[in-house]
């Protein structure tokens, strides 16, 4: 779930957090490699969704000390659908106006510290019969550290817009979900869920 803090890293344990072939290589871990493909999101790009390993900090080529892997891990990535067959642990209800759900991140993440980060990403289910989606605008990608809250909502863009929403309280909640926003309309709804989250 998450590799030591301190201490040493062995080769065995980057394969089993990030995925890998035997015999085991560092290059299959550098940064923009095979295993971790992705160097990072950008937290207020909302059509950026979350997919393969976050992690910052390391190196692309050359050597790598296996130090550098220390309290790294791979994203927690999940999928979701109105309609059902979704693998997401949080999930809004699907309502009219305004929907949130509220989970600890140390479920996900294990014990948090002041200053440890980590973002969060909400999107909105696809497959739901009612509101408007726009698949530009569906994700929220949020940066975390433990001790300060933080909030981020998708801009109101279009004039009939179901707006994804993620907020951290600095401590042990996160709360995600989507708020309808524009002219008035009978398909005002829309249903969100917990679309990544990982240390950084």
């Amino acid at each position: 779930m998450t590799l030591p803090s301190s201490g040493p890293i062995s080769l065995s344990q980057l394969q089993s957090e990030f995925g890998g072939s035997n015999p085991i290589s560092m290059s299959e871990y550098y940064l923009l490699g095979p295993n971790i493909p992705y160097a990072g999101v950008g937290y207020a790009n909302y059509s950026t969704g979350i997919s393969g390993g976050y992690v910052t900090g390391i190196p692309n080529q050359g050597d790598i000390p296996l130090s550098d892997y220390r309290g790294k891990m791979k994203a927690l990535t999940y999928t979701g659908y109105y309609s059902g067959g979704d693998t997401t642990p949080v999930k809004t209800g699907f309502g009219f106006g305004s929907v949130s759900a509220t989970f600890d991140p140390a479920t996900y993440l294990g014990t948090l510290s002041s200053g440890d980060n980590f973002f969060v990403s909400c999107q909105n289910t696809t497959g739901w019969p009612y509101g408007w989606y726009y698949g530009s605008y569906d994700t929220a990608v949020l940066y975390c550290t433990y001790g300060s809250s933080s909030s981020l909502t998708v801009p109101q863009v279009y004039g009939k817009q179901w707006r994804p929403f993620v907020s951290y309280n600095g401590s042990n909640t996160v709360t995600i979900g989507g708020v309808y926003g524009g002219s008035k309309t009978d398909y005002g709804a829309g249903q969100n869920f917990l679309q990544g989250i990982c240390r950084t």
